[in-house]
């Protein structure tokens, strides 16, 4: 009887031992089957920011000039093509002169004819003072020698302006080179007949010197107060992807608006108002040509060892769960950019994320430098699932 007694306590510490390792059991399944937190994150590392201004422009000449004809006329006469590099002075094409040769002839006869005139009335002028002074002419008659003596004159002056009129019109027949350059743009051919009218038609444009080149790009209006004359500027071309080209920015041109009608409408097209930007580049290999399309990126600000976070961690919300840190409030007024981040203990995706407020520097858009907050090698959470699926608990045994 007495070892019947002793089984009752046996049992149940026996029985207490089997819960006791059913309940480990139990909680180690339970761990197991609890889904591990989904989130996307990224170290807090060290590295090269560049905050740019990204635009499009227009690679041209640094300086050009438009030749145009200031006479019209049949084109007798074309030396020079697209590309070709001329010199100073040099005779790009040729009007037809017969017209202004003719001219010319015409305007010597008639101040020949205004001379000879102009001699006979100062002949008349000097016997009628000399009958003056002897009072055997009349005042009247001395007056009118003197009046005609003053239209010799003026017609003398008015025939030697048109024979110079006449003869820089022959001039302009032989259209030459300002500067050195390369011509651009050619619009003119043999036999055609060039109209000279309000505006002069312009037939050729000869660019100074290629090796000096800039881009005119538009930089918008909540951009323009980053930028300043003297920054650096990266940009490419289309046409050499592979190739990244340097310029700095030299001018940025207020918009020009002449009247309140034009403000009016012009806001109505639009509501952002555009700046021109004006980049010098140097192009000395000639590689880079007019009209290519330019990427421009305009360098505000450059750091070589920023302590940077992925943009992403500047935009993740995480709903607040009782074991969270209540997110510290963001300062209203503040000289310096700030957010809350949420950092994850020693990087463990299970661990409880903990907001913290950090403040911001400079970005590329991709990542962003902290100024105070973290630390390098922090693991901060860059994203969250949409949805997490959290397995329906399996049974004990």
């Amino acid at each position: 009887m007495a070892r019947k007694k002793k089984i009752g306590p046996i049992l149940g510490v026996g029985a207490l031992i089997v819960a006791a390792a059913a309940a480990v059991v139990y909680a180690k399944r339970d761990r197991e089957d609890q889904p591990r937190a989904n989130y996307t994150i990224a170290p807090v590392s060290r590295g090269e920011i560049v905050q740019a201004v990204n635009t499009t422009g227009q690679l041209a000449p640094l300086v050009s000039v438009e030749v145009s004809s200031q006479i019209s006329g049949l084109v007798t006469e074309v030396n020079v093509d697209f590309n070709s590099v001329v010199k100073k002075g040099q005779v790009l094409a040729r009007i037809d002169p017969s017209t202004y040769v003719q001219r010319v002839a015409q305007a010597e006869a008639d101040l020949a004819a205004a001379e000879a005139s102009a001699a006979l009335v100062r002949l008349s002028a000097k016997r009628l003072k000399d009958l003056r002074e002897k009072d055997l002419v009349t005042q009247a008659d001395y007056d009118q020698i003197e009046a005609q003596l003053e239209q010799s004159r003026a017609s003398l002056l008015t025939r030697k302006a048109a024979l110079e009129n006449a003869r820089l019109d022959l001039e302009r027949c032989t259209l030459t080179s300002p500067i050195d350059g390369v011509v651009i743009f050619r619009q003119v051919e043999v036999g055609k007949t060039v109209v000279s009218s309000f505006s002069a038609p312009t037939l050729f444009v000869i660019a100074q010197d290629l090796a000096k080149m800039r881009i005119i790009a538009p930089i918008s209006e909540v951009d323009v107060w980053a930028v300043r004359p003297g920054q650096p500027v990266t940009f490419t071309v289309d046409a050499i992807p592979d190739r990244t080209f340097n310029g700095r920015l030299t001018q940025i041109r207020n918009p020009y608006t002449p009247s309140e009608k034009q403000t009016t409408q012009a806001a109505q097209q639009s509501t952002i108002t555009n700046f021109d930007g004006v980049i010098e580049v140097d192009n000395p290999d000639l590689i880079l040509r007019p009209s290519l399309t330019a990427n421009v990126s305009i360098v505000v600000s450059r750091t070589d060892d920023a302590l940077r976070i992925p943009n992403g961690a500047l935009r993740v919300q995480i709903p607040q769960t009782p074991d969270m840190p209540r997110p510290p409030p963001i300062p209203v007024d503040s000289s310096v950019d700030t957010s809350v981040v949420y950092r994850l203990p020693g990087g463990d995706r299970n661990a409880t994320p903990q907001p913290v407020l950090v403040k911001l520097g400079i970005t590329d858009n991709i990542s962003t430098q902290v100024l105070e907050g973290l630390n390098e090698g922090d693991t901060v959470i860059t994203g969250i699932p949409t949805r997490i699926e959290i397995p329906q608990r399996r049974g004990l045994f």
